[in-house]
């Protein structure tokens, strides 16, 4: 059986990536803030496993037992693979530095970059026993290595992650049973947080001009294409060299 753990699977790409991976049978752990019900339908029309946490990902300390939780919830006896995708992300605070709420930014690190390095330390620590294919996907963005004014904190913390995942890949190069990590950049989405940045003040965020364009020019990915896409970089039908990868050149 083949097992993923997706959090921020209430909309976007997360909510797409969990779709697809019901629909190709797979066992699905859902970590988000609120129940997404359509998931939830899904699976059972389906008759697919899925397993459906509202979880509160700034909550850092609550992030170990969360994990042993959901890994205790497979067959151990029947595992053919086991993926952790990390997606969930805020764009708050979109702000000039020294203007931000203190409270947000505490927020926006836990959540876009703790959470995901917890995650994945006790996904790594709770199964080094695995002899399997184990997979971590950091959902990255172009913002690591763009500087975007008024995005200091996702710029920072998409970097955070992609450094992450280099170091990670790098350390798993020697070790017994060693986890994949890649981060994927999927390139400018149809997403709620595109919503977001199109209703944000010129005045916070100076590019949104561009991005109002491109909404109206129809050249947003689809979350469903986005999907897709990374389901195959994960079970190998698309191939890819390097940690870093943009989905965009696939």
């Amino acid at each position: 059986m083949k097992y993923s753990i997706i959090t921020g699977t209430s909309s976007g790409i997360g909510e797409a990536i969990a779709r697809k991976l019901i629909l190709d049978r797979q066992s699905i752990f859902c970590i988000s803030r609120r129940l997404n019900e359509s998931l939830t339908e899904l699976a059972l029309s389906v008759s697919g496993g899925l397993w459906y946490f509202e979880t509160d990902l700034s909550e850092l300390q609550k992030l170990p037992a969360l994990m042993g939780e959901i890994l205790n919830l497979t067959d151990s006896g029947n595992i053919s693979s086991l993926t952790l995708v990390n997606n969930a992300a805020t764009l708050d605070p979109v702000s000039a530095a020294g203007d931000y709420d203190i409270a947000a930014l505490q927020q926006h690190f836990n959540v876009s970059l703790l959470a995901p390095l917890i995650l994945s330390n006790e996904f790594i620590r709770l199964t080094r026993h695995l002899d399997i294919p184990k997979t971590i996907v950091n959902i990255g963005s172009g913002a690591a290595s763009s500087p975007y004014a008024g995005w200091g904190p996702y710029c920072s913390s998409k970097a955070g992650l992609e450094m992450f995942t280099r170091t990670t890949n790098l350390e798993q190069k020697s070790v017994t049973n060693p986890v994949r990590i890649i981060s994927v950049a999927p390139g400018i989405v149809d997403t709620p947080m595109q919503q977001k940045i199109r209703a944000t003040s010129a005045g916070s965020f100076p590019m949104k001009e561009r991005f109002q364009q491109l909404y109206q020019q129809n050249l947003l990915s689809r979350p469903a294409d986005v999907a897709e896409k990374i389901a195959g970089i994960i079970d190998g039908r698309i191939s890819c060299e390097g940690e870093i990868i943009d989905l965009r050149k696939i």
